[in-house]
């Protein structure tokens, strides 16, 4: 904090301008296959990510009603190897096997976690325009208030992708890849449905120097940051969070918090408009009771 008053309300002021005005976090959650507590989150402002087998209940309906939003899970990034169930096949052009797999060194060599292949997704790919005709579709459904898009970033982080022996070639690949399936995403609903939401849960850096991802936060509404530190010592994701994303005036930072306790603090951070309690993967199957109230955005 600064030490003198005006140079406190300088930098105060600038942050506001990147982050939007500062305001105290809302409750989001991830109901990955469950819908225990979906309806808690049923009010104004309160954010929900229905998962790949669930999201055709009718509670995220009845949570959307009551003030609530829900946004569509999707993963582009990784194409299950084996049967999960046949609504998650549907965002997988039909069939697991038809969708084409990453080309680099060999095509499907990389893996983005055991029982998980690399999707092809380079700007332009069979898979990309099939995606970006997928979301184009649940626009105009009207069920979804918007879409997560799981791992899609600046780089995979999963060690399994091995990224550090990526060459920079294939590196840029997949990060212009990223930054054009947002791309697209976002110039179709500028046109059909501009409060539609998007999201994805990964970061634009990539931690090479190169800045090519950066171009991505124009077409997003913002990131989820999964279980950052707490934001006392978490300096790189509380700076991430203050970020600039979309121009179209509902951002949407969404901090997957590792505690109740964290996720109270990460919601009184400059940018974050939702946190979750929900501190490792196995916790995603249902949502938490809320860890903070409700607040409103004043965005819709």
């Amino acid at each position: 904090m600064k030490s003198r008053f005006i140079a406190s309300v300088c930098a105060s002021l600038a942050l506001t301008a990147v982050a939007g005005v500062a305001q105290a976090g809302n409750p989001g959650a991830v109901a990955y296959s469950g819908t225990t507590n979906v309806l808690l989150y049923g009010k104004s402002t309160g954010l929900m990510i229905a998962g790949r087998c669930n999201n055709n209940n009718s509670v995220f309906q009845t949570m959307r009603s009551r003030g609530g939003e829900v946004l569509l899970y999707i993963t582009p990034a990784a194409v299950p190897d084996n049967f999960i169930c046949s609504l998650d096949q549907q965002t997988f052009m039909g069939n697991y096997g038809a969708v084409p797999l990453w080309p680099f060194p060999t095509y499907g060599q990389r893996i983005m976690r055991p029982g998980n292949h690399m999707a092809d997704l380079r700007a332009g790919s069979k898979w990309s325009n099939f995606l970006v005709s997928f979301v184009e579709k649940k626009m105009r459904e009207g069920k979804f208030d918007g879409v997560f898009i799981d791992t899609c970033g600046g780089r995979p982080w999963s060690s399994y992708s091995n990224w550090t022996s990526w060459s920079k070639s294939e590196r840029d690949a997949w990060t212009n890849g990223c930054v054009d399936l947002v791309r697209r995403i976002d110039a179709k609903r500028r046109a059909i449905k501009p409060k539609f939401i998007v999201i994805n849960n990964n970061v634009w850096d990539r931690s090479d120097g190169s800045t090519i991802g950066v171009a991505a936060h124009k077409y997003i509404d913002g990131v989820s940051l999964e279980h950052p530190a707490n934001p006392s010592v978490a300096a790189y994701h509380r700076n991430y969070a203050a970020k600039a994303f979309s121009n179209l005036g509902h951002r949407r930072v969404f901090v997957i918090a590792r505690s109740a306790s964290d996720a109270r603090a990460w919601a009184n951070q400059k940018g974050v408009t939702h946190v979750s309690s929900q501190p490792n993967e196995s916790s995603y199957k249902y949502p938490t009771v809320p860890p903070v109230g409700f607040t409103d955005l004043n965005d819709r």
